[in-house]
């Protein structure tokens, strides 16, 4: 009698119990490798995360990125940056550079030929998104602005820039 209430108390919990392992041993799959050879519901949730010195190469090459879409077409943010409002810090208004830029493009817009009007709000719209992701860069990675200025600097000082 014992062994039939045993077996059919057991009979109702297995699957539950095999529910749970599946879900647990889904759960450590995604948390603990995210490698590329993972299903798609693992790929979506699971980010490879990069050391300190791969955030300050990414975080340098972004800023590069920025220069040289400032300095492609020198004249031209020279005329936006004379139109912007030099009372103004971007850290008073919590703006990023690219809003910023972009509001005193719009401000000035009467001072720009139609197609110059179109590349410049092109190229602010993406120095938003760099500055967007250097912001998530230097959340994520405290350090990383200042250890990029650093190595800057050391660059500059050694003559490689």
């Amino acid at each position: 009698m014992k062994t039939m209430i045993f077996k059919k108390n057991f009979a109702g919990i297995l699957p539950v119990l095999l529910l749970i392992l599946m879900l647990a041993l889904s759960l450590t799959a995604c948390g603990t490798n995210c490698g590329d050879n993972m299903s798609g519901g693992c790929k979506k949730t699971c980010k490879k995360s990069m050391s300190s010195e791969e955030a300050i190469a990414e975080y340098e090459d972004l800023f590069a990125q920025e220069n040289a879409i400032l300095s492609e077409n020198k004249e031209l943010w020279e005329k936006v940056f004379k139109e912007a409002d030099k009372g103004m810090t971007l850290q008073e208004d919590g703006k990023n550079y690219g809003d910023f830029l972009l509001d005193t493009i719009e401000s000035a817009k009467d001072q720009f030929t139609e197609d110059e009007l179109k590349l410049l709000m092109k190229e602010a719209e993406k120095i938003k998104d760099i500055e967007d992701k250097l912001t998530k860069l230097e959340e994520k990675y405290p350090e990383v602005a200042q250890k990029a200025m650093d190595s800057d600097m050391e660059k500059h000082e050694k003559g490689e820039m």
